[in-house]
Parts: C-alpha cells; sequence; structure tokens
C-alpha cells in the first residue's frame, strides 16, 4: 500500500548567476511511497514567466540511479519524464548527472521520483530564458569578430578559405556572466566532428539556448567551459564556443585532434534547415582550410586509433574500444546522413583546391590528381585504397604497374602500398 505523500510546496534557494537556480534536495525529502518507489517533496515554480526551462540535476556520487520529473500545468500533474543520464556527461568522473529536454509551457509545480534510494543530496538546477516580453536578448546578428586561431594552425597564403560572421561570447552573453577559463588545452585538429544538441527545435532564442549549453556544461557538468568549439543555430549564426585550436569535451573523451561542430536542434527526423547547413560548410571549409585538414579524405584518429572521415559524426565514436564511447545517436540520422556528400562537394571548392595544390603531388604513385589511371615506377608489393568512409576497397594488385581508377567517385583517397617489405601511405586525388 502506498504512503500517503504529504505535499510541500517549497520555494527555490539559491540563485547563481545568468537565469539559473539550484536546490540542494536531500535525502530526508524523499518520501518511500511504494517498494523502491521514492517521491520529493512538490516544490512549486515562483520565478515567472519563461521562454524556455531548461531542467538538470548531479550528486556528487557516480551512482546508477534512474530520475524522473513531472510538471503541474493548469493545476494537473503531467506525466513523468525521464531525466537523461548520458547525454553530455562525457567524461564526468566525480558525480552523476541528469538532463531533461527543454521544457517550452508554463509549470505552476514540480517533483522528483527515483527508482531506489536517493543519494544524500541531489542539487536540482534549472536555467531559464526570460519570456518575449521580458527578455533582453532576441537572436543576435553576428558580431564582427573572427575565430580564434591556433597558433598550431597551418595557415598558408594560398589558403583563402574565409570564416564566416561569428557570434562570439560577448554577442551571446552580454552581461559576462559566462566566463572563459583561464586557459586551453590546445589541440592540432585532424578531424571534425559535427553534431547536433538533441533539442531546441521550437525556441529560436539561439543565443539564450547557446548560454543555456554553457550553463549546463559548466555549473551541472562541471566542466571549464561549454563542450563545444562551435554551434550553429538554423539561421545559419555562428557562435563561439571555446574556438578554433583548443581541445573540446564533445567526443567520447577522446577529445584531442578534433573540433566539435554543434548544429543546435534534433535532426534524428527532423529536416535540416538550409540556412545553418550552409554555415556549417563555411565553418568546415574554414576550419579545414587553416588546419591542412584534406576535407573528403580519411585517417587514423589518433586518440580513438579509428579510421575516421575528416567530417565525421558524434556517433563514429562509437565503436571505440577506450575512451568513454554511450552509443550515442548524435548528430542525428537525417544530418548524419549529409555528411559525405557534404564532404565530397567541399572538397571542390576552389578555396580547398589551392591549399591542396602543394601536398597533393607525385610522389611514387602519378599522376596525382588522376582522371583514369595511375602509374608507378617502383615494385609494389601490396596496395589498399582507402574511401572517404574509411572503408578498405579490394584491388587486385596488377602485373603491369598501372591501375583504373576511372570507376572511382571523385574525391580524396588515401593509398596505402608496401615497398621493399615498408608500408607507405600517398593521398590520391581523383578528379
Amino acid at each position: 500500500m502506498k504512503k500517503i505523500l504529504l505535499i510541500l510546496f517549497i520555494p527555490f534557494c539559491t540563485l547563481i548567476g545568468q537565469n539559473s537556480l539550484d536546490l540542494d534536495i536531500k535525502k530526508v525529502d524523499f518520501d518511500e511511497v511504494a517498494y523502491q518507489e521514492f517521491y520529493s517533496k512538490v516544490y512549486s515554480w515562483n520565478q515567472g514567466p519563461y521562454e524556455f526551462l531548461g531542467p538538470s540535476a548531479y550528486a556528487m556520487e557516480s551512482i546508477e540511479l534512474e530520475l524522473f520529473i513531472r510538471f503541474k500545468v493548469n493545476g494537473i500533474w503531467q506525466e513523468w519524464q525521464n531525466m537523461d543520464d548520458q547525454h553530455d556527461a562525457e567524461g564526468i568522473s566525480d558525480r552523476q548527472t541528469w538532463v531533461l529536454a527543454l521544457v517550452e509551457y508554463p509549470i505552476e509545480a514540480w517533483q522528483l521520483r527515483s527508482d531506489k534510494m536517493p543519494p544524500e543530496i541531489i542539487t536540482m538546477r534549472f536555467y531559464w530564458a526570460p519570456s518575449a516580453n521580458n527578455k533582453e536578448l532576441e537572436n543576435s546578428e553576428p558580431s564582427k569578430a573572427k575565430p580564434r586561431k591556433s597558433q598550431s594552425a597551418t595557415e598558408s597564403q594560398s589558403c583563402i578559405c574565409p570564416s564566416p560572421p561569428i557570434c562570439d561570447r560577448n554577442c551571446w552573453c552580454p552581461n559576462n556572466d559566462c566566463p572563459p577559463p583561464s586557459s586551453y588545452t590546445p589541440t592540432t585538429p585532424t578531424h571534425l566532428i559535427v553534431h547536433h544538441s538533441a533539442g531546441a527545435n521550437t525556441s529560436s532564442n539561439f543565443s539564450a539556448i547557446v548560454a543555456y549549453y554553457w550553463d549546463l556544461h559548466v555549473n551541472t557538468n562541471g566542466w571549464s567551459d561549454i563542450g563545444y568549439n562551435w554551434l550553429i543555430d538554423p539561421n545559419g549564426i555562428v557562435y563561439e564556443g571555446r574556438g578554433s585550436g583548443n581541445t573540446g569535451a564533445h567526443f567520447s573523451c577522446l577529445n584531442s585532434g578534433t573540433l566539435g561542430l554543434c548544429y543546435i536542434g534534433n535532426y534524428q527526423n527532423t529536416a535540416v534547415p538550409t540556412p545553418g547547413l550552409q554555415s556549417l560548410a563555411e565553418l568546415l571549409l574554414y576550419e579545414a582550410c587553416q588546419n591542412g585538414i584534406d576535407i573528403a579524405d580519411s585517417s587514423i584518429h589518433s586518440s580513438s586509433q579509428l579510421q575516421l572521415r575528416h567530417i565525421s559524426g558524434h556517433r563514429d565514436a562509437n565503436s571505440a574500444t577506450v575512451g568513454c564511447p554511450k552509443g550515442t545517436a548524435c548528430p542525428g540520422q537525417v544530418l548524419y546522413n549529409k555528411l559525405d556528400s557534404l564532404a565530397l562537394n567541399l572538397s571542390q571548392n576552389t578555396c580547398l583546391l589551392s591549399a591542396y595544390s602543394e601536398e597533393i603531388t607525385s610522389i611514387y604513385i602519378y599522376p596525382n590528381p588522376s582522371e583514369d589511371f595511375i602509374h608507378w615506377d617502383i615494385n609494389i608489393e601490396e596496395l589498399i585504397l582507402y574511401d572517404v568512409q574509411g572503408r578498405k576497397l579490394a584491388l587486385d594488385l596488377p602485373k603491369q604497374k598501372s591501375l583504373d581508377v576511372s570507376s572511382l567517385s571523385k574525391g580524396l583517397y588515401q593509398l596505402q602500398f608496401k615497398w621493399e617489405g615498408e608500408w607507405y601511405h600517398q593521398k590520391l586525388w581523383i578528379q
């Protein structure tokens, strides 16, 4: 028999900067209403109207606990919602976190439920964006600020791929309460990782959404900054996160050698808006150009030891045997399906072709670029070709020192060949 639950309406406690609050809910604040079913007290929402609400929670214990939340709307309790204990939880070792998708309707009260005895303290957090009639920050026009460049980035005078306009930190967080850390860990990117935020398909207050992700990553996850290097909204505005050349927190604890680009929204089943896709393309071109990345090629990613396309999705780390892969669907099936064609199209952009002109040279195998046949003068013992997806293409080593490549799709490939007992690598450009 369930116990009678005494419903109390308790106001929020601590204001911790921006538009966010936290409340420590102790174990004694939960009642066991059934076997292994614990309900917290009921808490009223008394912070006024909002455009959206971002609920999250954490406990300073690494525990396996399902946490649910429900809201009272127009005097009626809604269904319980399961808070995600894996979302953006990469590399967190000192706590357990839970996140709920953005709430875009007004609530009067809320309550937690757990499937086992709660920890000593669960810190419940809410970030909210002011409602349309109160908010000070509308969709921001991008500032004139340019992306920061890594000191280790390879810039050549022949690289002419421009940066898209950037809404920098002062643009999306004008009150200066979303500070960057004092320093970042630098990285030289070899792979560009595309994400979606898995939420925020309705609200158009994208500056506030970026500020919410900062709040979630810093105050809930305990990271030093927002996890992504760049974010893009569906209108095509690019937002500065950690910027170029800085190690992020986005690729299953395998962040070295990567930059994380997050397209705001959930694109598992939703069409990808064209303006944002265009800005994503421009940003990929810029980063590839500045860092000498062959955008339609693939190579071994040193941290994951996976053969990855140079434009990959977050889910491509799922097969790693190191790091902390969690089987994510990010960046959503619809956006993920576009990555190969996006890479191939970008690889033929004039600004990148000029950047590749010195790198793609005929060393042992020629001509390079090629349209039909490639040739070699050395005695090759084995020959392997990888396509843009990192897949091995079966090749029969011909007796004559030439190979017909006219059936291959245009773009960059990685050619591996064995000569005098040693393996060599050469990029091959098919025009």
